[in-house]
């Protein structure tokens, strides 16, 4: 005879085991799973293999097969491991060190334990609890003591989660305050429900101890975990570390929320069954009375087993003694389980006695005879369950997407499209629902952004006209180091200290020059030449603060090397000036520009008032660099620098220069050491200076010395040798008056000018 009939309870249990089998699915398909994620996906595994375990044993009387059940059953204790686990790295990673090694401790005592399990099991026999409809170990509560630990010690990790979270929360601000509480809340909601299956251990502790009953068991497991797994899902999907999909959260929810139902209308149903059954066989029994009392016992029921009155046997079929003997307890509602020959199930009957004529008479039905019925009930209702399941998982997803994740898609990739900056984007409304509304509203939206953006384009370019504009008279450098976005943002007194290096250029003898043109001539002229020096300046990082005339002032944030290069490219452009205008066949003069550059500490700003005002630049190195801009007209250098400008120079060694002279210029009481820098020469002139230069320097530092006798002939020999040496015609000058007229008492080598 078959030894599996279904059951309430192993139909409760295996809505669980579907319900998890989906959630292992759905994790074992997610991509870049974390080690939380991983985890829990070992963990829930496990908890599977339970359920599982468990509908067996509450379906099958196969004495050995509900052994290895068992055995299967209490391999929980391992993947409880993986939950402890789960916590140490929900959110966040906790305490590594002390994860591996209670990850390692517990793996230990856990095998231990479950060793002893087996070893348990093979002395004993199961016992079998008709409430609970299964064979059960009694007395073997050691694992369940053990997971008991293991899930308490699984709160003290959530908690210590919770605390350094909120440690965390302290120093955190904005999105990631807001992210930290979220996982706060969703730590407290798991530790909530974790709480309902220590519950469940401590009331199957005192099960196996035969201090409860494996029915209220069994009803806990079944419907009161399928709850627990709903709220555990629902709970983590909506906090889970890897993105889901609210797809799966709908068909999840849906699915759990049948798979409850129907696991509450199937323990009613089958309850209902069984109240029927005996029900039915009670009234076949009241029927049986006058029968029973005139002694007829053939004609009775062919599903009764036996009739026993003072222990004697008036009916048996298939009971060989004449005695019955064996375990007996109450069963439910007056009727009582009887338990014959150990545990061959075959010989497990039920009974209900009724009194006649003041004798009480025992009748019994075989066991299977009542768990045949009610599988046979069952099995419509388990077929409704898969039915449930298949139409869940097959037609929800497809009637969720066509209705609502597909309008829902698109409604992304609109939004996408706008962040993209495509604003021509126009989404077709597929429903008239919620979705339909949102898609109109999402379409209108798009179109006053189009609109918007029109405007602002509009808006925008001519902003952009208008700040090009305004950078024409005000350098965009200057908003810049002023840390100005905008001109609009500058004020008045708005400056800033800085060290840059101030470059000044002029034209030499432009007076001169000018008296020839007319005044349109002249600004074509300056215009024609200010058109080259300015993108010169640009190029070498720096930027032309203003213009005074024909005269040029650049400031260089980025330090003397740049200020050099701009002035010797600036007399090539000028040679190169030259050389076009006399290819012209017109009468022309010939451009000579000076420049001078000297670095310093300066305060740029804004000076005027509300009304009328300007950027500048006030220092006394602004001054400086004009005054020995105003010295090459006469050394005839084209580029004279200043020593401070040579001694902060990064690439010293890419320039040729000359140290030209001590001067103390007006306005001022120290003496400044200025260096020609031979670069701005033509090659001639350079060679030849350069060629000179020891000799040069020989000369400057006799005079130094105030061997001016020396220096004459110094300097006058290299007058014969170079006559267009300028600067030797100025030392030849001074050597000749300090030689004739002496020096003053407090003369330190410079030359006031």
């Amino acid at each position: 005879m078959t030894q599996f009939y279904l059951t309430p309870f192993s139909l409760s249990v295996l809505n669980v085991a579907l319900m998890l089998m989906l959630l292992v699915a759905f994790l074992l398909r997610m991509p870049g799973k974390l080690p939380a994620t991983r985890n829990l996906l070992t963990f829930l595994l496990g908890v599977n293999v339970v359920f599982v375990a468990f509908f067996y044993i509450f379906s099958s009387l196969d004495l050995e097969g509900v052994r290895v059940a068992w055995w299967a059953l209490h391999s929980v204790v391992f993947f409880i491991l993986f939950l402890i686990q789960f916590t140490y790295h929900y959110p966040r990673t906790l305490f590594t060190t002390e994860a591996q090694k209670v990850f390692r401790l517990s793996m230990v005592v856990s095998l231990l334990v479950y060793l002893f399990y087996l070893y348990h099991t093979t002395l004993i026999e199961p016992v079998f609890d008709p409430n609970g409809n299964l064979f059960v170990y009694l007395g073997t509560h050691e694992i369940g003591i053990l997971v008991g630990i293991e899930l308490l010690w699984v709160m003290v990790v959530l908690a210590r989660q919770v605390k350094n979270l909120r440690q965390r929360a302290k120093t955190e601000d904005g999105d990631k305050l807001l992210v930290t509480c979220n996982q706060i809340s969703a730590i407290k909601k798991l530790s909530l429900i974790l709480i309902s299956p220590v519950v469940l251990v401590a009331l199957i502790i005192l099960a196996y101890l035969d201090l409860a009953s494996w029915g209220v068991v069994g009803h806990l497991l079944g419907t009161g975990l399928m709850v627990f797994v709903l709220l555990f899902t629902v709970v983590y999907l909506n906090n889970a570390l890897e993105p889901s999909t609210l797809l799966v959260k709908m068909v999840g929810m849906s699915l759990g929320a049948i798979l409850v139902l129907l696991g509450f209308s199937s323990a009613i149903t089958l309850d209902v069954y069984h109240d029927t059954y005996l029900s039915l066989k009670q009234v076949e029994i009241e029927r049986s009375h006058d029968k029973l009392s005139l002694g007829d016992y053939t004609t009775l029921p062919e599903d009764i087993a036996y009739i026993e009155h003072d222990d004697e046997l008036l009916l048996a079929r298939g009971i060989k003694a004449t005695m019955l003997s064996g375990k007996i307890r109450d069963w439910q509602s007056g009727w009582q389980f009887r338990q014959l020959n150990g545990n061959d199930t075959d010989h497990y009957y039920i009974a209900y006695t009724i009194e006649i004529d003041g004798a009480d008479y025992e009748i019994g039905y075989r066991y299977q005879d009542y768990r045949a019925y009610i599988h046979e009930m069952a099995l419509p209702l388990l077929k409704i369950v898969i039915g449930a399941v298949l139409l869940v998982v097959i037609a929800f997803p497809l009637f969720f997407r066509l209705s609502l994740f597909r309008p829902l898609q698109r409604l992304l990739r609109g939004v996408d499209s706008i962040e993209q900056g495509n604003l021509d984007v126009v989404i077709p409304v597929s429903v008239r629902d919620e979705i339909g509304g949102l898609t109109q509203s999402f379409n209108s939206m798009a179109s006053s952004v189009r609109v918007a953006r029109e405007k602002l384009r509009t808006a925008y370019d001519y902003q952009l006209d208008l700040t090009e504009a305004y950078s024409r008279f005000v350098p965009k450098e200057i908003l810049s180091t002023l840390n100005k976005q905008s001109i609009l943002e500058l004020g008045l007194g708005d400056n800033v200290r800085k060290e840059m290096t101030v470059l000044f250029s002029d034209i030499r003898s432009f007076t001169t020059i000018s008296e020839s043109m007319t005044p349109e001539e002249i600004f074509n002229f300056i215009n024609s030449y200010l058109q080259n020096v300015g993108p010169i300046v640009r190029r070498h990082g720096g930027y032309i603060d203003k213009y005074i005339g024909d005269a040029v002032m650049a400031l260089f944030p980025g330090g003397p090397d740049d200020a050099l290069a701009t002035a010797i490219d600036m007399q090539k452009q000028a040679r190169q000036f030259n050389k076009q205008q006399q290819g012209t066949g017109q009468e022309t003069v010939e451009l000579r520009i000076g420049v001078g550059i000297h670095t310093g500490e300066l305060m740029l700003g804004t000076i005027g008032e509300p009304q009328r005002m300007e950027g500048t630049v006030i220092s006394d190195a602004v001054n400086l660099a004009s005054r020995i801009e105003g010295l090459t007209k006469l050394y005839n250098a084209p580029i004279l620098i200043s020593f401070a400008t040579y001694d902060k120079l990064q690439h010293p060694d890419n320039f040729d220069i000359r140290r030209l002279d001590r001067v103390r210029v007006k306005g001022k009481q120290q003496w400044v050491e200025i260096i020609e820098v031979l670069d701005g020469l033509n090659d001639s002139d350079r060679q030849q200076r350069l060629e000179l230069r020891g000799n040069f320097n020989k000369a400057v530092e006799a005079f130094q010395q105030e061997k001016f006798t020396e220096a004459l002939a110094l300097f006058q020999d290299l007058k014969q040798r170079n006559e267009e040496d300028m600067a030797v015609e100025v030392y030849i000058e001074r050597c000749e008056q300090f030689i004739e007229l002496g020096i003053p008492s407090d003369w330190d080598g410079a030359v006031k000018l």
